[in-house]
């Protein structure tokens, strides 16, 4: 499928004497965080994820409108046309092969052609970090064909290599020496291309490549000659950390910086709606509320004070989350009942969700056995006092707004929060990653469409040693309903009974509420006047996924 972009170039009269404006050709796009390693399967970020798609590609990816399309194949598999089967395996169970066929001119960037050996070898590398519970195995049929066998049915299988590799596929070429003479996984995360020498240019093949890069500090990408898509505009590319949001917004006022990355990864929405009504003549401006990301808290689940669900219950209901919408984001976020957001397909109106009722929240605690101390801190039945930690990333201004209302929240309840931020890198790269943290992150996921959550609840993603700390299941939750919905659904082809699964996971994620979800985002877009292309899939996907369309006006 091709995007359709027209830019349209005026060519104006001047008199010989009259200077000539010289077209930019360099962007700097300001960022608050900064991506704790450059390999794609060892840590899951948002900032990595951006800086990836714009160096490299998935074999499919979504359009504007959130449909699947390929990004690195010629066509989707389908049943139809004969690219994805039923089989039968050896125990009678059935399973699916699914084969994409890629296309011819992918090159990576020192000229070496990508095949589907470079698919199969990536296969090779992922299971070693977080093994795919779907894929069985993954073989070159030929430089062109990669075929999928998966060890059930699955109804995301024209978007099953997505799985393992969502932003990016790995150069066998690099990679596979360093892999295999790697005494492990961690050995091999140490001593990967991605991490000591990522300015090799052999490991990307998207229409930049990285030139330059300067951890904590920024990140040099240049167009990278074997690209035969679209060609990119820029000559030059740099992603800049700048923690502090406020530091990040005087950047972009003063143009040390063109832009600013998205979301939590870029100014805060209401820096952004500040500016969309002082700054009008100098920016253009964009609101696109999303279906895929919600913010929330994660919970350690280990911590015996928040074990049990009831506690859990009663600390969403003491958050009053409409008016942390109304008073902090204009109205333009909306309260999250779920991490799935309404409008997606297996969202049930019947599933129980936790309206603001501290009254109510009150009574959850004391039925769990927790009683008022001295201080007015609950003790719980053992005695101990009711206080953890609360930790989301330095810097970001509304985030600390935000917190702040959920320690008032939570000490009106008798639930004291100490909030210990970090900066983005150690919160992701450490905190989250080896699950260090003992109460609450706050923070972002970007979850796929329609996708049944299996990197976040299913019990075998909990991040640990012995999976290399991978899996997105931070907060340990293990529940075997949960576990058996989740495979269930995966598996069902057909929408109707998939959807009647969908309800149970629902279900047993608002009982249980491993973690608690806060609201929906809204994605503000800031973009220069002086530039356009800014394809705008906010709602679906990353922005990269689509810079080589950037260009001046």
């Amino acid at each position: 499928m091709k995007l359709a972009a027209a830019f349209i170039c005026a060519a104006v009269a001047l008199p010989a004497s009259a200077p000539v404006a010289q077209p930019r050709d360099t962007l700097t796009m300001g960022m608050s965080q900064f991506p704790p390693d450059m390999h794609p399967y060892i840590t899951a970020t948002a900032i990595k994820d951006t800086v990836l798609l714009a160096v490299n590609r998935p074999i499919t990816g979504y359009a504007q409108d959130g449909t699947i399309i390929c990004l690195l194949c010629t066509e989707l598999p389908s049943l139809a046309n004969g690219q994805a089967r039923v089989i039968k395996r050896d125990d009678g169970s059935d399973g699916m092969e699914v084969t994409y066929t890629l296309k011819p001119d992918l090159f990576w960037a020192d000229g070496v052609p990508m095949t589907a050996k470079d698919v199969a070898f990536s296969f090779e590398v992922s299971r070693v970090f977080a093994p795919p519970q779907t894929i069985e195995k993954v073989e070159a049929v030929d430089d062109h064909h990669a075929r999928f066998t998966l060890r059930t049915t699955a109804y995301d299988y024209p978007r099953v290599a997505y799985a393992f590799a969502t932003t990016s596929i790995l150069s066998e070429h690099i990679e596979g020496p360093i892999f295999r003479a790697s005494n492990g996984p961690l050995e091999y995360g140490e001593k990967s291309a991605f991490n000591r020498h990522p300015e090799e240019p052999g490991l990307w093949m998207g229409p930049y490549r990285v030139a330059e890069f300067r951890p904590n500090e920024q990140i040099t990408l240049v167009p990278n000659p074997y690209w035969k898509g679209q060609t990119p505009w820029f000559k030059k590319v740099t992603m800049r950390l700048i923690e502090s949001t406020s530091a990040l917004q005087a950047n972009l006022l003063s143009g040390d910086v063109d832009m600013v990355a998205l979301g939590n990864l870029g100014i805060t929405l209401d820096q952004i709606i500040a500016l969309s009504k002082s700054q009008a003549d100098k920016f253009d401006f964009a609101f696109t509320p999303s279906v895929a990301s919600y913010e929330h808290l994660a919970v350690n689940l280990d911590n015996k004070l928040l074990a049990d669900k009831r506690v859990r219950q009663a600390m969403l209901m003491a958050i009053d989350r409409k008016t942390i919408v109304a008073r902090l984001f204009d109205n333009r976020f909306e309260v999250a009942g779920s991490f799935k957001h309404p409008t997606q397909f297996g969202w049930d109106p019947g599933v129980k969700t936790w309206p603001y009722d501290p009254k109510a929240a009150r009574a959850l605690l004391a039925e769990a056995g927790f009683k008022p101390g001295p201080d007015g801190i609950l003790r719980s039945p053992s005695g101990e006092k009711f206080s953890i930690d609360l930790t989301s990333t330095a810097g970001n201004r509304t985030r600390e707004l935000v917190e702040q209302v959920i320690q008032n929240a939570l000490k009106a309840i008798g639930i004291e929060i100490v909030i210990k931020n970090e900066p983005a890198r150690v919160m992701f790269g450490e905190t989250l990653r080896h699950r260090s943290f003992t109460g609450l992150v706050l923070f972002q996921t970007d979850m796929q469409l329609d996708y049944v959550p299996l990197i976040y609840f299913a019990s075998n993603y909990v991040p640990t040693a012995d999976n290399s700390w991978n899996g997105l299941n931070y907060s340990d939750f293990r529940n075997e309903p949960m576990d058996q919905a989740i495979t269930a659904a995966r598996a069902e082809l057909d929408p109707g009974k998939r959807k009647l699964l969908w309800k149970s996971i629902l279900d047993l994620y608002a009982d249980e509420l491993p973690e608690l979800p806060l609201y929906f985002p809204a994605n503000g877009v800031i973009t220069p006047k002086w530039m356009t292309g800014l394809i705008n899939p906010t709602r679906y996907g990353n922005f990269t996924a689509w810079i080589e369309t950037w260009r001046p006006r």
